[in-house]
């Protein structure tokens, strides 16, 4: 189709498109970066769902955080296969806000650590702003056996949840025929929360559920994700296209806790582990990874594999996450380097608040973080590893990746050096 017989939506969409890949290739400031959408909400808007698509969901580029599906007004995505799908694109009112939210496109807004309110003073040690950070365990033997590592986060919800402080929690859970493929849930009761408790190493669509909470008016809100879920959300909340459907998630979403994260398998690795044991998939009840795989059975077995075996499954969508820790949350968590327990890092007076009543009801065994000082030293190590990137915007297409021949998140950018701009990417 020649540029004549184009739509007007159409021509527009290529002018965006245009100016934002100019941006890129002339190193304009990252932070300026969102100018070539922004621009147009004066003029009408665009056709933003086009624009998205094209250059994140069809390169590869997207993380499936799905910001963009439950920021949108009128529903035109749907979410399958871990990404949107812009199945009632006719629908689009020219909002923009898909684009906006999209942790993909841009850096997050210089301002917003501002409007995060993280707690003073403020530690930057290379995991992110924190104020103070601890080790714990849930003192409830049924957190504490069903959590992944301590059960603090399942325990911490579940007593928010009775005190009236939220009135649900956006969780992942999984499918009762494979309870190793997580999917989202909106947890309103205790019993809900408990059962959604443990971690997959498949990615689990958790803040697809937003869209059932805003539906049904459940707030305030707990949010529970991997760090490009948290970055969604919080683009979500602090849009700088400040419609009512923005607005929701900023006066709605109480405490976003983030789930320390390096990547997530695709679901052929549960495939791979019930071919190597011979078991059926629905029979593997947990997978944990500490250096090794640790594969937890139905009968009660344990097995360890070899972590470097489970490579080829890495979740390629990863590659374009930047962050280890969930630096933006209000509390970051996770069983780095520990057996049963979980390292908790505060980072704003939000999480404070929320975890400061969990210590107060006495629902935690605490330690200090210098007890067990090798926990911190590979969170630091495994954090600056993502942080040593490109913008995923300046990374190379999925498809380039595949012609490059490497696909795995953790070693196309080994021996990257930031001074090339991110356009060599081995």
């Amino acid at each position: 189709m020649s540029k004549e017989e184009l739509s007007n939506d159409d021509k527009l969409v290529l002018a965006v498109k245009k100016r934002y890949r100019d941006m890129l290739v002339e190193g304009v400031d990252p932070y300026e970066w969102a100018y070539a959408w922004r621009s147009e909400i004066n003029r009408g808007g665009f056709k933003a769902v086009d624009f998205l698509m094209d250059e994140i969901v069809d390169t590869g580029k997207c993380v499936g955080c799905a910001a963009c599906v439950t920021i949108c007004p009128t529903d035109v995505f749907d979410y399958k296969d871990e990404h949107p799908v812009d199945t009632r694109k006719d629908a689009c009112v020219l909002c923009e806000l898909c684009a906006d939210v999209c942790p993909v496109l841009r850096p997050l807004d210089k301002d917003l650590r501002t409007l995060l309110g993280f707690k003073q003073p403020v530690i930057d040690e290379g995991f992110g702003p924190y104020n103070y950070a601890v080790i714990a365990r849930a003192k409830d033997k049924k957190f504490l056996e069903r959590g992944q590592d301590g059960g603090v986060t399942s325990a911490l919800l579940v007593h928010l949840l009775e005190n009236g402080s939220i009135n649900g929690a956006v969780l992942g859970d999984v499918l009762p025929e494979n309870p190793q493929v997580g999917v989202q849930k909106l947890a309103t009761t205790s019993e809900e929360i408990l059962e959604c408790s443990g971690s997959r190493y498949t990615y689990s669509p958790n803040t697809v559920a937003l869209t059932e909470a805003m539906r049904r008016d459940v707030r305030p809100l707990a949010v529970v994700g991997v760090p490009c879920q948290v970055d969604g959300v919080r683009q979500q909340q602090y849009s700088s296209i400040r419609l009512e459907v923005a607005k929701w998630y900023q006066n709605n979403v109480a405490l976003v806790i983030g789930l320390f994260c390096s990547e997530s398998f695709t679901h052929e690795h549960i495939t791979y582990i019930a071919k190597e044991l011979d078991v059926d998939p629905k029979d593997i009840v947990n997978v944990n990874v500490k250096g090794k795989v640790i594969i937890g059975l139905r009968d009660g077995r344990e097995i360890i594999m070899k972590l470097k075996d489970f490579h080829p499954f890495a979740r390629p969508a990863c590659l374009y996450c930047l962050d280890y820790a969930a630096e933006h949350a209000d509390i970051g968590v996770g069983g780095i380097g520990l057996d049963g327990w979980t390292f908790v890092a505060v980072r704003t007076e939000a999480g404070h608040k929320a975890f400061q009543a969990g210590v107060d009801a006495d629902l935690f065994e605490i330690m200090e973080v210098d007890e067990v000082p090798k926990s911190k030293s590979l969170l630091i190590r495994l954090s600056e590893m993502k942080r040593n990137k490109p913008l995923p915007a300046l990374m190379p297409t999925l498809q380039e990746r595949i012609e490059m021949g490497n696909t795995n998140p953790k070693t196309l950018y080994k021996d990257y050096n930031p001074s090339d701009g991110g356009k060599n990417g081995k």
